[in-house]
C-alpha cells in the first residue's frame, strides 16, 4: 500500500515540476512570475477557496506542501509551505511559488473583503517557503 502512495507521490510532483518549473517558464518567459500569480487568484475563484482551511485542503490535495497559519496581525497574515513537495522544488533549483501566492492572496481578499496582496520569501536553510499576506 504505502509502495502505491510514494508511486502516485512522485507521478504528481513530476507532473507539477514538468509543468511549472519547465514547461510554463518556456511558454511564459519573463512574465512567468506575475501570470502564475494571477492563474492562482484564478485558481482560488474557480475551486472557490475562501478560507484558511479551503487553502490547507486544496495544497494537500494538489500536492502542494503543508500550509501553516505562523502569525496573524491585523493587517497581515504570515503563513508557511513546508513538506517534501517543497524541499524538492527548493534543492531543484524552482524557487517559483506564485501560483501559491496568488490562491493565498485571493483566498484571504474573498474572506476578508479586503484588497489582498502576497509576497514570497524563501527560507533556504528551513526549507520552506514563508508567505506574507497583506490587507490594504
Amino acid at each position: 500500500m504505502q509502495d502505491n502512495i510514494n508511486q502516485t507521490n512522485e507521478h504528481v510532483y513530476f507532473i507539477n515540476q514538468l509543468y511549472r518549473d519547465f514547461l510554463l517558464p518556456e511558454i511564459l518567459g519573463k512574465d512567468t512570475t506575475t501570470i502564475l500569480y494571477w492563474a492562482g487568484k484564478r485558481i482560488s475563484r474557480h475551486y472557490n477557496l475562501s478560507s484558511f482551511d479551503d487553502l490547507v485542503d486544496f495544497f494537500t490535495h494538489a500536492e502542494f506542501g503543508k500550509l501553516e497559519k505562523v502569525k496573524e496581525r491585523r493587517t497581515s497574515t504570515i503563513f508557511e509551505l513546508s513538506g517534501q513537495t517543497v524541499s524538492d522544488r527548493l534543492n531543484s533549483d524552482s524557487k517559483e511559488f506564485s501560483l501559491e501566492a496568488g490562491m493565498i492572496a485571493e483566498a484571504l481578499q474573498e474572506e476578508s473583503n479586503r484588497t489582498t496582496e502576497c509576497e514570497i520569501k524563501i527560507l533556504d536553510k528551513e526549507e520552506k517557503v514563508q508567505l506574507t499576506a497583506t490587507f490594504n
